[in-house]
């Protein structure tokens, strides 16, 4: 069995129909995406505090948004195998990404969106897929979901517990990678954040998929987990798991 992972398509929505070529031509049997559809616009600025928006920019940019979400499942929703997918710290408002994607699991029975949720799909396979998306915050009253999509660390840390009721082995999807490794490097800097290391030392899955930095392409091992970073799907990079041998490939659209 062979997985695909993806992240940051970033609203090159253009690389999703050459997603979906790749995913039959070379009969893959599962996709992950570790978020970011949609691209960095004005809303991420505003909540940095460096613009402020008039309410006609904002309705453009959630109709743009918009646009971008369909995009993405229309086409994913019509292939024959699950994909799993968490929102990243860009995919914002909250509202408008679930309305999107929660709506597309309807219509199309291959989505399933695991972001503090889970799917079961690859049980044959005795795994349960889980994630957490988007960005991630230290200060514990932190929840920004307009603008962006960010969490408090501490909800992160208690809310996969309900793993432990699985015997199934975990495999996880995150969107902000662990410090381990070179995962988190991104333009000089590392972005990734401790909580997603002790997240994989605590439930020890089989495998974790991360996503936001576009220098870390690459794998590394934290205990007996293997951590993939698949690199930008706006820079048509990719990985491919397989399951079987556990060998990974890096791969270019």
């Amino acid at each position: 069995m062979k997985v695909l992972a993806l992240s940051d398509l970033r609203g090159s929505t253009e690389r999703v129909p050459q997603v979906v070529e790749l995913v039959r031509r070379k009969d893959l049997n599962a996709i992950v995406f570790c978020g970011n559809i949609i691209e960095e616009d004005e809303r991420a600025q505003a909540y940095r505090g460096d613009v402020k928006l008039e309410p006609e920019v904002l309705e453009g940019l959630e109709k743009k948004a918009v646009e971008a979400y369909e995009a993405f499942y229309d086409e994913l929703g019509e292939l024959d195998v699950p994909v799993f997918v968490v929102p990243g710290l860009l995919d914002a408002p909250k509202r408008l990404y679930y309305q999107a994607t929660l709506n597309h699991e309807v219509v199309a029975p291959n989505i399933y969106m695991v972001h503090r949720s889970f799917a079961l799909p690859l049980q044959r396979r005795n795994l349960v897929v889980a994630g957490f998306g988007g960005g991630i915050s230290d200060d514990p009253h932190l929840w920004e979901l307009d603008m962006v999509q960010l969490y408090p660390s501490w909800l992160l840390e208690f809310g996969l517990d309900y793993l432990r009721h699985f015997e199934q082995d975990p495999m996880l999807v995150f969107h902000i990678p662990p410090t381990h490794g070179n995962l988190d490097l991104h333009n000089g800097e590392r972005i990734g954040h401790r909580i997603i290391d002790h997240v994989i030392k605590t439930y020890r899955p089989r495998y974790a998929f991360v996503g936001a930095a576009r220098d870390g392409q690459g794998t590394t091992t934290i205990g007996s987990t293997l951590v993939i970073n698949p690199g930008w799907l706006k820079d048509g990079k990719y990985a491919t798991l397989d399951i079987r041998s556990d060998e990974v490939e890096f791969g270019q659209l």
